[in-house]
């Protein structure tokens, strides 16, 4: 069965775990995947020298197998253009210079589409919600990304995975009580119309994965936890392991344990196509 591994919120920076970022950088090398999926915050404040080391791990796993980034809100320096005033360009210019001029990518692997929408947009009109602490955090999409999404994960090959990747949390956060889109739950339906089969996200610092049914569609949720030392409620960090086949789906989530000094396995999920 191909495998794909899902990171997200690395945070090189303050919060970055050396022990951590080794781990997940040894299994890398060893080949243990056929995709990797990272769904941003490579960077804790956008500073060069955060890319740069963002930059050193993407380099790995771009040798190790067929590799999908988008930024997150960590990696968009959001004050250079604020309300649509000032310099677009300027808010992903660490992001493009260091890690990819592709803010939406789409890759297509053996087994498996993976359409990105980026939804770290700072802070637009279309981002404003009536909670101060949502500005600049909170993502947002516009119907022309659904759109594009939808488009390419139509073109998917017949049998193939369709994954749809964005950085803010789907689901309302259970120990933040935060939803990640200004949508809100709202932001479910369109990501099941997407035709998608599995969501990816993360932002939240907390793993979680479910399946979520809309109009008869089932689509699986792994929204995963971070690598940095910034989990949320002090849970170990992890990073999600999902694994197919013509007939399931199955996650797994690989947990830090400081006695092994590694990443091991802790619990599975595994759902119907």
């Amino acid at each position: 069965m191909p495998t794909l591994v899902h990171l997200s919120d690395i945070h090189f920076g303050p919060p970055e775990v050396p022990a951590h970022v080794s781990a997940v950088e040894r299994r890398l090398r060893e080949k243990r995947w056929d995709v990797v999926a990272i769904s941003g915050d490579l960077t804790q404040r956008g500073f060069p020298a955060q890319f740069a080391k963002a930059r050193a791990f993407v380099d790995v796993a771009r040798a190790s197998a067929p590799t999908v980034i988008i930024p997150g809100n960590h990696d968009v320096a959001w004050w250079w253009c604020v309300g649509g005033l000032g310099l677009r360009t300027m808010m992903y210019r660490g992001y493009r210079r260091h890690i990819s001029a592709d803010l939406e990518p789409v890759l297509r692997a053996p087994g498996a589409t993976v359409a990105s929408v980026n939804t770290s947009h700072g802070i637009q009109w279309h981002t404003l919600t009536t909670r101060l602490r949502d500005l600049s955090v909170v993502g947002a999409v516009r119907p022309a990304q659904w759109a594009r999404a939808t488009a390419s994960l139509a073109e998917a090959a017949p049998g193939d995975l369709r994954v749809l990747m964005l950085h803010h949390n789907l689901l309302q956060g259970v120990l933040s009580q935060r939803w990640g889109l200004t949508s809100r739950a709202g932001g479910i339906d369109d990501a099941v119309a997407t035709g998608c089969d599995v969501v990816l996200c993360g932002h939240d610092h907390e793993s979680r994965v479910e399946q979520v049914e809309r109009d008869g569609r089932r689509v699986v949720v792994s929204q995963v936890n971070t690598i940095s030392n910034r989990a949320r409620g002090a849970r170990p960090a992890s990073y999600h392991e999902i694994s197919w086949d013509e007939r399931q789906v199955t996650v797994r989530r690989q947990e830090w344990s400081a006695a092994a000094a590694d990443f091991l396995d802790a619990q599975s999920w595994s759902f119907a196509r």
